[in-house]
């Protein structure tokens, strides 16, 4: 019962660790990305909300899709790295929110990634812009 309770302990303090440790990870209300912006390439486009991807809710990538063009917007606290500028939503609170605007326009300035997706990372002038129509 002691080596239960010893491990249990153990396990809060890490999670308790790793929670205060990844608020210094990005700065308060951004979103981050980490090391998948290395190019120059900049672009701006408009279109269709088709898809939200939640995941960085669990320590992965979210992202927006907006008419088949992936915008990756944060990348799970676990795996994110420092970057010093980071875009941001623009009629809307939160990612989670993003859900509720499936099949509204957005517009974007992003940065491309070495993938091929977009990514508002690398910039603080980069945005999503969720227009309520």
């Amino acid at each position: 019962m002691k080596k239960i309770y010893i491990i249990f302990v153990l396990i809060v303090v890490v999670v308790a660790f790793l929670g205060v440790y990844s608020k210094h990870m990005t700065p308060a209300g951004q979103q981050g990305q980490g090391k998948l912006v290395t190019g120059t390439d900049k672009e701006t486009f408009s279109g269709t909300i088709t898809a939200v991807d939640t995941s960085c809710f669990v320590d992965a990538t979210c992202s927006v899709t907006v008419d088949g063009k992936k915008v990756i917007l944060e990348q799970g606290r676990m795996l994110a790295t420092t970057t010093p500028e980071v875009g941001r939503l623009i009629g809307v609170d939160s990612i989670g929110d993003l859900e509720k605007h499936i099949g509204d326009h957005a517009n974007v300035y992003a940065t491309t990634t070495p993938t091929g997706d977009y990514t508002i990372y690398g910039s603080a002038k980069y945005y999503v812009e969720v227009l309520k129509l």
